[in-house]
């Protein structure tokens, strides 16, 4: 069990430090989680205390229309609480946000790519080449997309001209998504905060794809199941491995063998490390950082070529791929 003053400052560091000016009605309800001993007491008892579980536990049971506003939480958890609880000890948060594709597209190198993305979900972001990307005013991919996204790009952002190439895709999950299981879908879709609609509409478009042409996500684990995947990938195209807001919940011993993983593979092959994660995850893009980064994802970009590596700290970007601030630093 948690103690209940700890998760009190939990919820207000995230409603200060990731709702605030961002999501009304995830604010008020994590200050309200903040101010109230009882309800932080029940989240207190829970395996995973995280706001995003909970919010999304709710979410589950509600809609998104019909969330309870910051006056009414605490009478909503005496009234169904016990299935909050099963929820919350059902499930972990499992996102797949696309919209961190619009960052993640100039973080890649020229086409044609064998694609690897760990922690893959329902594998929508490998699914890159068939959005539609507005980078600051600068139009790219299929105009007939269903889902489209919008980055706001500061600095020299080195956008292609086109989307490169995917010669060859495939994810890697613990528990990967099927998209055509509607209560899997259900739980993807409540994690997206209810009052982000354009989110909510980007991710159904992507569904839809992923329904039409599924992206092949195979169970596996980012280091048991890594090194057979790479195998795999077809010798004529550029090998790249992508992650984000995947490492941070894995340990840092665990990291650091994923690091060597890819050192190793490439020793038979190049391979091209892009990293989208909060400061700290990836230890040499964060040496790289200014300290102001610290609210931002830091976008890297690792090259591995016979064991050595060089690393780019590439930009800094929105956690959910709304903005991006290209300043490159090497090392």
């Amino acid at each position: 069990m948690t103690d209940t003053a700890d998760v009190q400052a939990t919820y207000r560091r995230f409603a200060e430090r990731e709702c605030q000016g961002y999501s009304e009605l995830y604010y008020r309800l994590s200050l309200a989680v903040a101010a109230d001993d009882d309800v932080a007491g029940f989240i207190a008892e829970m395996p995973v205390v995280q706001p995003n579980l909970f919010l999304a536990s709710i979410q589950l049971l509600t809609g998104p229309e019909r969330m309870p506003d910051a006056s009414g939480l605490k009478t909503f958890l005496d009234r169904r609480g016990n299935e909050v609880r099963a929820v919350m000890r059902a499930r972990r948060t499992q996102t797949n946000e696309v919209g961190r594709c619009a960052v993640l597209l100039p973080a890649l190198p020229p086409g044609p790519l064998a694609l690897v993305e760990v922690g893959a979900s329902a594998g929508l972001c490998l699914l890159l080449d068939r959005f539609r990307y507005d980078l600051g005013g600068v139009t790219i991919g299929p105009a007939s997309s269903p889902v489209r996204l919008t980055c706001a790009v500061t600095g020299p952002v080195p956008i292609p001209a086109a989307i490169p190439e995917l010669r060859w895709r495939h994810g890697l999950d613990l528990n990967p998504i099927d998209v055509h299981d509607d209560e899997a879908v259900r739980w993807l879709l409540a994690c997206v905060w209810p009052d982000h609609h354009e989110r909510r509409r980007r991710l159904e478009g992507a569904i839809a794809l992923a329904k039409a042409s599924p992206p092949p996500v195979r169970a596996g684990d980012l280091l048991d199941d890594l090194p057979a995947l790479l195998a795999e990938a077809p010798d004529d195209a550029q090998l790249v491995v992508f992650h984000s807001a995947v490492l941070t919940y894995v340990n840092p011993d665990r990291r650091a063998a994923f690091d060597a993983v890819l050192a190793d593979v490439s020793r038979r092959r190049p391979v091209v490390w892009v990293s989208n994660e909060a400061p700290g995850v990836v230890p040499e893009i964060t040496a790289l950082a200014p300290p102001a980064s610290e609210l931002r994802f830091l976008l890297g970009r690792t090259r591995f070529s016979d064991g050595r590596r060089l690393d780019e700290l590439l930009g800094f970007a929105h956690p959910h791929g709304a903005e991006l601030a290209w300043q490159v630093y090497s090392r």
